[in-house]
């Protein structure tokens, strides 16, 4: 048993259980490190701070959940305004801030966000950022993202830079031998940042990082019995004054709270969501079964002896991570929805009447004594990412970040690929990726493949028209995953097939969470792998092979292949969309020439659509921030498609259009 003095705070004014609560004072030591934390202005913690409020109502109504984000950001942002930082405590309060405007729609602290940006330049605190540091990024990414493609590159740059400076390093540094993200609340602080500069950049590299380190981290600190995580090695020995583990409240929510925010930008069909799901399900289940009376959880999880005050930093988190996941579904709402309301209403007991939010420990490594009103900026931004979900949860909108991420599928299992409607007409077969067939093809989360809308521009009483295309697969996978075998077994003489691929191309072909990447080029080059997924051998070759492969395969079968380039990207870059002529889009031209295919510039003719409408109509055209169309932009890309069949010097469906078919124009490339 702890051997401290306790106190009794007695306030006539305070009508909350902690009145008659007993709990332990920090050590002169302890405090020492409260008033450096008050003096770098993270926040205090006064003996007295005025009255609780008592116009705050824990009812799932929107009105009364935006009242008190309101008045809890409001009340932080003026106090924190005049001391922002670039230190990992301010960028947890930047990023509950960020929330804070999507759920209430007022943009004045996303407005501050953006100052906040440009005071520091969008540059991190140090060079070889460690997780802390790159952490601010997460708001300068988000507000990239916010104002689309179109935003300031010089946003995101300086980040960029200094990810590409530590992405090569094994450990923590140079010279340090430590793992990169070593201690658990560095799940919260980089993931997150890596899986929005993939969202940001297209670069897939970032997420393989990302991937490559979690996991690292979770074989050195998940306990397995628990499904909790050691603060960090040093604790997996340590034992509490009851003999028990030591799990810091905080450190589990850092844990939790980096999972919904890696989540939110990781593509859907990454092989490793499933990783990161079960993850959240296993310390959901565990941390629900730990809930207090009073809806919080303790500093020390399993010690709520030692430590008897709710700690409000640790419960927002856990509060805000299963709210997510009861929204997105990966939770049980019948389950955690009562967790979650009950974790709500125990947060707004310790909002002061000023908008103070109380009792969350200062910062440290470890569960140690603090004071009812203690109140630290990071355990304000993760009541406000509380909540935003909690707001959702309670039938508002999903926010901007949710609405931003792929709806590939993690498997094709569940998948109804279609089949021809009428087997003795003739059929044009799509084949390619979540462009051409975004998840199960019915607009989730407002995508859509081009594939989906194009059946428009068809007479169904002359053609089938049978879109065979998988999200997240490439040339090379689309092919030794079995599907290309599958489709050809469909097809018959006289049938022609489209394919688009190259999106999902590039990488390392062994990366092991993925393995999809084909070798660059057209040529003959190979490389012998272990293919991690498939778990065997492997020859992989060149993109232009796997299309060379595509088009012989279906002449043998009697059918006309037809080869598309990869459509455009919403990348901009002098006031125009940056082409792939360079890569996929001109090796599928030289494929087709090669091969005297047909071949329809699909990257040009749509980019020179969006050249001409302007980034701003442009815009609204993507789900998410680059790649993935709305059904407008994939009506888009599929009249780019009809209009570069119509080009073709032997269109093979010429007689099959519909009267919207026949209405487009033929396309001009040259």
């Amino acid at each position: 048993m702890m051997k401290r003095a306790v106190v009794c705070v007695a306030m006539a004014f305070v009508v909350s259980a902690i009145c008659a609560q007993k709990y332990p004072l920090p050590t002169a030591e302890q405090q020492k490190g409260i008033d450096k934390d008050t003096s770098r202005h993270f926040g205090d913690a006064p003996a007295d701070a005025g009255p609780l409020a008592t116009d705050l109502s824990p009812a799932m109504k929107l009105a009364d959940i935006d009242k008190a984000t309101r008045k809890v950001a409001d009340w932080q942002l003026a106090k924190s305004e005049p001391y922002f930082d670039q230190i990992w405590t301010e960028s947890v309060l930047y990023s509950g801030f960020m929330a804070a405007s999507e759920s209430t729609g007022d943009p004045k602290y996303r407005d501050a966000m953006t100052a906040m940006g440009k005071k520091f330049s969008w540059s991190l605190r140090n060079k070889f950022p460690n997780a802390d540091d790159q952490s601010i990024a997460q708001t300068y990414l988000e507000l990239y993202l916010h104002g689309g493609k179109g935003s300031d590159v010089g946003m995101i740059q300086p980040t960029r830079d200094e990810l590409d400076s530590v992405i090569g390093f094994v450990t923590l540094k140079p010279g340090d031998p430590r793992i990169p993200w070593w201690w658990c609340d560095a799940l919260f602080m980089a993931p997150p940042v890596w899986a929005r500069m993939y969202a940001a950049t297209g670069e897939h590299k970032y997420i393989d990082y990302l991937n490559a380190q979690w996991q690292a981290t979770s074989k050195l600190l998940y306990d397995q019995d628990e499904h909790l995580y050691a603060r960090d090695a040093s604790y997996i020995p340590k034992r509490a004054a009851n003999g028990k583990k030591i799990f810091w409240s905080r450190g589990e929510g850092w844990v939790m709270g980096g999972i919904v925010r890696t989540l939110q930008y990781l593509p859907k069909d990454d092989p490793q969501r499933g990783f990161y799901v079960q993850q959240l399900q296993e310390m959901s289940k565990r941390v629900a079964s730990l809930q207090d009376k009073d809806g919080l959880w303790h500093a020390s999880l399993l010690d709520s002896e030692d430590f008897p005050l709710p700690e409000v930093s640790g419960s927002a988190l856990f509060v805000y991570s299963m709210a997510w996941g009861v929204n997105e579904g990966v939770l049980d709402r019948k389950t955690y929805g009562p967790v979650v309301e009950k974790g709500w209403a125990g947060l707004l007991k310790h909002v002061y009447a000023d908008g103070r939010l109380g009792c969350i420990q200062q910062t440290g490594a470890e569960p140690t004594p603090y004071l009812p009103t203690s109140n630290f900026n990071y355990g304000v931004g993760g009541f406000l990412l509380a909540a935003s979900e909690v707001r959702h949860m309670a039938g508002g909108p999903a926010t901007s970040l949710q609405a931003a991420v792929s709806t590939d599928p993690t498997n094709v299992t569940n998948l109804h690929l279609p089949v021809p409607a009428n087997p003795r007409l003739p059929t044009l077969f799509l084949v390619g990726d979540s462009t051409v067939r975004n998840g199960h093809g019915d607009g989730a989360n407002n995508q859509m493949g081009w594939g989906e809308p194009i059946v428009g521009y068809f007479d169904t009483t002359k053609i089938n028209v049978v879109n065979r295309a998988i999200g997240g697969r490439s040339s090379r996978t689309y092919i030794a995953e079995g599907h290309w075998a599958e489709t050809l077994k469909l097809m018959k003489p006289g049938d022609v097939v489209l394919f688009q691929f190259g999106h999902n191309d590039g990488g390392v072909p062994d990366e092991p969470t993925r393995a999809r990447a084909s070798l660059p080029g057209v040529g003959a080059e190979t490389m012998e792998i272990e293919n991690p997924i498939l778990k065997k051998h492997e020859t992989v070759h060149t993109f232009g092979w796997y299309m060379t492969e595509y088009v012989e395969d279906a002449r043998a079968k009697g059918v006309t292949p037809i080869l598309c380039s990869l459509v455009p990207r919403k990348t901009w870059q002098n006031g125009k969309i940056v082409r792939g002529a360079a890569s996929y889009g001109g090796w599928t031209r030289d494929v087709a020439a090669k091969e005297h295919a047909g071949f329809i510039d699909l990257n040009e003719i749509t980019a020179r659509k969006y050249d001409a409408l302007g980034e701003a109509a442009v815009e609204p055209l993507f789900g998410d921030p680059h790649t993935h169309t709305t059904l407008a932009g994939a009506v888009i890309n599929a009249e780019s498609v009809v209009e570069g069949l119509k080009a073709l010097p032997d269109d093979p469906v010429a007689k099959d259009f519909s009267a919207a078919g026949k209405a487009l124009k033929p396309a001009v490339t040259e």
